[in-house]
């Protein structure tokens, strides 16, 4: 079997790459500050006060904890209760994560740890409680022992220069409740030997489900915020699980701190591995909590989610097959519920000189139409089947050499445009030489077509909402040396230019944070891996994933589980038993593979996963 999900992700601020080793010794450092600050499997050494809130609702859950009612050796928890295990990347025994819990207790030291969540542009939260989680091992009540928590709300992460304190102190007892969360937390119970056993299922770490008062409300408008706090038994030592997603020992994004009484760290996992083993790489963790409260107005049409022919805010599967660049295209289509369909629909879509694809939703009832664009000499055209009433539309626009995967909505009427990008302007074309971006806003339709005047020859287009204002930013990526320099004309923000990744880069499009705002997210071909980039647009750190293999493998983002976030995700081509596979990496969920298509040739037709439009 190929590598097919991720040997690395690394956390690092975007003004410098943090190197897989210096990680590895950092975690090690990290690991000495003190007994109490980890409660982590100790590994052999390699060969070589307020009143409670009243609670409204759930409006936002930064990640899952509980694993299922049965451990992975096997072993049944009490009834009426799941395990929340350290876990296992899917298939693979030969390591997990180490860690049960870190510190964020007052015991001698008085640590603290903290975790961030995104508010979408256009809308306002109103946080009312925050919820943590914690255990304290060997505590054999059956209430909780926890007594004490403090809170509080950032503006910019915590130990950042510029970051501002929005809420709260270190001093006041802000717990409301602590209860029973049903869950025991255990180590990994199969990997490991030898020196590095693996470790039994044991009910001796109860997890409590702590409530934190935020009185008076917090009301956040759109932005990155953390939450750092600290609970507390007496001065006895207590631990906060890691977010616990089966089949995954961390994903893209995760970046969670600990204050250790001297200074803000990065929470990593060093990882559990059998003797002899190679040691695992160490990964960033993420908190499970969640905020209790109200929303107010609704943000923008996510960027996350598109390829969705269904409508339930799920990108669906989706392949276009044919012979040939002349023959009838058909479009498979399996929707999040399970329903395949198919639609012929185009030519030659994923051959040279054969349709492209364009779906997008572009008569505005929340479903992507199928769609393609085909040029001939003379003409260029949009044909669009549109999920409302399955009517055809035709849309004249563009020409031969003009670039049509650049469709979005540039008018902010919830509708995609028609659109092309013209690297190498024509004479007759309005920018005196530099490359033209053609839209017809659908918004008003007595204007034939709208432009813009931004890029060069040579450059390729990169379009997405960059600032959040609900509608897309002509944006391009020009060649400096082998290096990318994005260069973005944000209808409400302004221009920005930003270095980001190689020229070479197929560069996609996403919103990986659930910000409202397209990330700068790039793949990567180094040696046989297949590296994922991005760059939160919340808290401008980057972040590095591997997945998949660069010869066979061709991005398809897309929103696959619902949750407003993009999914790094795969489709492989090639003559290898798992051709034709999707592999998505969820946020919150256990890593999946469909096989939906088929192929014998490396990033080849027949078959051609329509989401992969979105990589430039």
């Amino acid at each position: 079997m190929r590598k097919l999900f991720p040997r690395r992700n690394q956390h690092l601020p975007v003004t410098y790459r943090m190197t897989a080793t210096i990680l590895s010794l950092f975690a090690a450092a990290y690991l000495a500050l003190s007994p109490l600050a980890l409660n982590n499997k100790v590994l052999a050494a390699p060969q070589d006060g307020d009143a409670p809130a009243v609670p409204e609702a759930i409006i936002y859950d930064n990640g899952p904890l509980a694993t299922g009612a049965t451990s992975r050796s096997g072993v049944a928890a009490p009834a009426g209760t799941q395990w929340s295990e350290a876990t296992n990347p899917l298939g693979n025994t030969q390591q997990a994560n180490t860690t049960a819990g870190v510190s964020c207790s007052v015991t001698a030291t008085v640590f603290r740890c903290a975790d961030d969540f995104n508010v979408p542009v256009g809308q306002t939260w109103t946080i009312n409680q925050v919820i943590v989680f914690a255990y304290q091992t060997g505590f054999a009540g059956a209430t909780s022992p926890i007594t004490a928590a403090t809170l509080r709300i950032w503006n910019g992460r915590p130990g950042d220069a510029g970051s501002t304190i929005i809420f709260g102190d270190t001093t006041t007892n802000r717990l409301a409740t602590s209860t029973d969360s049903g869950l025991w937390r255990i180590f990994n119970t199969v990997v490991g030997s030898g020196a590095n056993p693996p470790t039994a299922a044991v009910t001796n770490r109860r997890v409590w489900q702590n409530n934190i008062n935020v009185a008076p409300a917090a009301v956040l408008t759109a932005g990155n915020y953390w939450i750092d706090w600290n609970t507390a038994i007496g001065t006895a030592a207590h631990f906060a699980p890691s977010v616990t997603i089966l089949n995954q020992r961390g994903v893209p994004g995760w970046n969670a701190r600990q204050n250790t009484g001297a200074a803000w760290v990065n929470s990593v996992d060093i990882g559990q591995f059998p003797t002899g083993a190679p040691t695992p790489q160490s990964l960033p963790q993420d908190f499970p909590f969640k905020l209790d409260g109200s929303v107010a107005g609704a943000p923008n049409v996510t960027a996350s989610r598109r390829v969705d022919f269904n409508g339930d805010n799920k990108s669906d599967l989706a392949v276009a097959r044919a012979t040939g660049a002349a023959a009838q295209t058909t479009w498979y289509i399996q929707n999040s519920g399970g329903t395949s369909t198919a639609t012929n629909w185009g030519l030659g879509v994923g051959f040279s000189g054969g349709d492209v694809a364009t779906p997008e939703d572009f008569d505005g009832d929340g479903k992507t139409d199928i769609a393609v664009w085909r040029s001939h000499p003379t003409a260029a055209n949009f044909y669009i089947l549109q999920s409302n009433g399955n009517t055809l539309r035709t849309e004249q626009f563009g020409k031969v050499g003009d670039d049509p995967t650049v469709i979005d909505d540039y008018d902010g009427d919830g509708k995609a445009d028609v659109a092309v990008f013209r690297s190498t302007a024509d004479p007759g074309d309005p920018c005196g030489g530099a490359s033209v971006w053609y839209w017809r806003p659908s918004g008003t339709p007595a204007t034939n077509f709208s432009y813009s005047c931004w890029g060069a020859a040579g450059d390729k287009a990169y379009p997405g909402d960059f600032d959040g204002d609900g509608r897309a930013d002509p944006s391009v990526v020009r060649n400096s040396g082998g290096s990318g320099i994005v260069l973005q004309n944000r209808t409400t923000a302004g221009s920005r230019t930003v270095f980001f990744g190689n020229f070479t880069d197929r560069y996609l499009a996403g919103d990986y944070d659930a910000d409202g705002r397209q990330d700068l997210a790039s793949a990567r071909v180094n040696g046989a891996s297949l590296t994922m980039y991005f760059t939160n647009s919340g808290n401008g750190q980057t972040f590095i994933w591997d997945l998949g293999s660069g010869a066979t493998d061709m991005n398809v983002p897309g929103d696959y589980d619902g949750d407003n976030k993009t999914d790094f995700a795969i489709w492989r081509s090639g003559a290898g038993a798992d051709n034709g596979t999707f592999y998505i990496v969820n946020t919150f969920t256990s890593p999946v593979f469909f096989k939906f298509g088929s192929s014998s040739a490396n990033l080849a037709a027949p078959d051609y996963p329509v989401a992969a439009y979105q990589a430039h």
